[in-house]
């Protein structure tokens, strides 16, 4: 009756050390387009605010002239205490940015879901802009969307209602929109509060 020997060590070493970076490497993959969006659609007609937000906020854009932050239940509880206040927002967080024109007609909706192994360096958003029917405008790693969102790097990528970035700020990311005119007058009273 022979035994078998246990693997030795180095040799349970060695296929972890092959196994692991092939499970690492492979990339969670995003939910397809229309899946998000129904899921955007959803709290369009019923989330929460995010916590610090309000109706009918006030956009950098003519295209974004009014704002409305909503997010689903695991990001609300994650902010409770603002935006200001996370670091990191929980897997499946979902925060939605409704942007209507001066006359509060709905022109896109943009979008972030957080998914654990999506894009690490970029802390795992999944970034998407849509039409209000819909189609697809970006989608995925858009990295004019990371680019900008990276100056919120320490609440995990994402803006905190009302705050407002420089105008300069935003012409560079928006250098063909025009910058609406109540923006321009907050940003300007602001900065005279701070001096």
């Amino acid at each position: 009756m022979s035994r078998e020997k246990p693997p030795r060590f180095w040799q349970l070493a060695v296929w972890v050390s092959v196994l692991v970076p092939l499970v690492v490497s492979a990339a969670v993959k995003a939910p397809k387009p229309a899946a998000l969006f129904k899921e955007v659609r959803a709290l369009e007609n019923g989330g929460g605010l995010l916590p610090g937000s309000h109706l009918w906020m006030y956009g950098s854009r003519m295209v974004d002239y009014y704002t409305i932050d909503r997010a689903n239940m695991i990001a609300i509880q994650a902010a409770a205490m603002g935006v200001g206040h996370v670091s990191r927002f929980p897997a499946g967080s979902l925060y939605i940015k409704e942007n209507f024109d001066n006359h509060k007609v709905l022109q896109t909706v943009t979008a972030m879901l957080k998914l654990p192994g999506y894009d690490r360096a970029d802390r795992d958003w999944v970034m998407a802009a849509y039409k209000p029917n819909g189609e697809v405008i970006a989608y995925g790693r858009v990295q004019s969307c990371i680019s900008c969102h990276a100056l919120a790097s320490q609440t995990d990528f994402t803006f905190p209602p009302l705050m407002h970035l420089p105008i300069a700020t935003v012409q560079s990311f928006f250098p063909t929109q025009p910058i609406s005119p109540k923006y321009r007058a907050l940003v300007a009273q602001e900065t005279q509060e701070t001096h």
